[in-house]
């Protein structure tokens, strides 16, 4: 097959990525369940995910450390989303302005929560 190898960025070498799939779980009679669906795909050589990539991801993203990190954060950005929409419906004599903003600010919250840890 012409053309199907690529070059690894990481080891140099023209490779054919693997699959990764995801586990699956041990069920009756030697059957499994669920799992595999395709996930990611590695160098056979290097076993790097990031073959593809010029610079690896750091490796804080998605670590301990960030996540117990993105606790307080995610709660700073509530209390001033939250007060500001406060204000804001006070100011404008709204109740539908105060349902607004709290549905969008418990989802802008979450949204960077997620954005934060993943």
């Amino acid at each position: 097959m012409a053309g199907s190898s690529v070059l690894c960025r990481r080891c140099n070498r023209w490779i054919v990525p693997r699959v990764i799939y995801s586990r699956s779980f041990p069920g009756v009679n030697g059957w499994r369940i669920g799992g595999g669906k395709p996930i990611s795909n590695c160098c056979p050589f290097c076993l790097s995910e990031y073959w593809d990539e010029l610079e690896e991801p750091s490796p804080l993203r998605g670590s301990l450390f960030m996540k117990l990190l993105s606790i307080p954060l995610t709660l700073i950005l509530f209390a001033l989303l939250f007060g500001s929409v406060l204000k804001l419906s006070v100011w404008l004599d709204s109740s539908e302005v105060l349902l607004a903003g709290n549905i969008l600010s418990v989802y802008a919250v979450y949204r960077f929560g997620r954005w934060f840890v993943n």
